[in-house]
């Protein structure tokens, strides 16, 4: 049995009616937007090729902000930050164990990033890269703040993981849907929270009030509209679409879900940092 294959198993015997959470949105169709590329270069390379100097630095840029990398110290405390939480807030058993399973799925990513960062820079494989945006230091003080963190951050994964299925980096492209996968899941485990939360009239108002916090956050963290970097991206294959257009079809994913939830929308510009 290989590496991966022991992996997959213990994967399946985690199985529950519950979790993988990503199982029930899948299984009503393709749950996100499709991406399609513009006319551009048809760059593709893989590891151990020789890369483009620019090419390099965009796609390690990237790779910065994704995080989820086991030499990167900053990934394993939020980790860590994540199982404090759940001990200290999560109101029952049930949920601190959908946490722990999370934890285990993050910390699998964690695998699969560290694997294409040693075969792209050894050095960069070991660096620590502190998460600069501030959506990831908001404080969490309730179980409903970590119920919108789930649902708004690692969908933003899930949606960025979305585009890399069209990468031109190989390593990247083979990993997406496996990502991709696991964030959808990742974001439906907040959402499952945030059901519960707001079945009663003092979860919904707390979650309501919570939200005028959460959602400016989540838009801003997909990055200005008007970035002068994103061209390149787009240009080298390494992204095929731009802010605006990533966001805005968050923001319609994220827009149906929260109104389902009974709640109201927020000024999409309130509170912006990042237009």
């Amino acid at each position: 049995m290989s590496e991966m294959d022991v992996i997959r198993d213990a994967e399946e015997r985690g199985r529950t009616d519950v979790w993988p959470l990503w199982r029930r949105v899948y299984a009503q169709g393709d749950p996100l937007p499709k991406f399609t590329p513009p006319a551009r270069p048809a760059h593709r390379f893989d590891e151990g090729q020789p890369l483009p100097e620019e090419y390099k630095g965009l796609l390690l840029k990237m790779l910065r902000h994704e995080g989820e990398r086991a030499g990167n110290k900053s990934f394993l405390g939020l980790m860590g930050t994540c199982l404090d939480l759940a001990e200290a807030l999560f109101p029952t058993r049930e949920m601190r164990l959908l946490k722990a399973e999370y934890l285990a799925e993050e910390l699998k990513h964690a695998i699969m990033f560290h694997r294409l960062a040693v075969g792209l820079e050894h050095d960069f494989a070991l660096r620590d890269v502190p998460y600069a945006h501030y959506a990831f230091h908001l404080p969490r003080e309730s179980w409903a703040d970590d119920a919108f963190f789930h649902f708004f951050v690692d969908l933003n994964g899930a949606f960025h993981a979305r585009d890399w299925r069209e990468s031109s980096y190989v390593p990247l492209q083979k990993m997406s849907a496996t990502v991709e996968r696991d964030e959808v899941g990742h974001s439906e485990m907040g959402y499952y929270f945030l059901q519960e939360i707001c079945s009663t009239p003092r979860g919904k108002a707390q979650a309501q009030a919570l939200l005028a916090k959460w959602y400016p956050a989540t838009l801003d963290m997909f990055g200005r509209s008007d970035s002068p970097n994103v061209p390149k991206f787009i240009q080298w294959g390494l992204k095929s679409v731009g802010n605006a257009e990533i966001r805005q079809a968050y923001k319609a994913y994220v827009d149906r879900k929260l109104v389902a939830l009974g709640l109201d929308l927020p000024d999409e510009r309130a509170r912006r940092r990042f237009l």
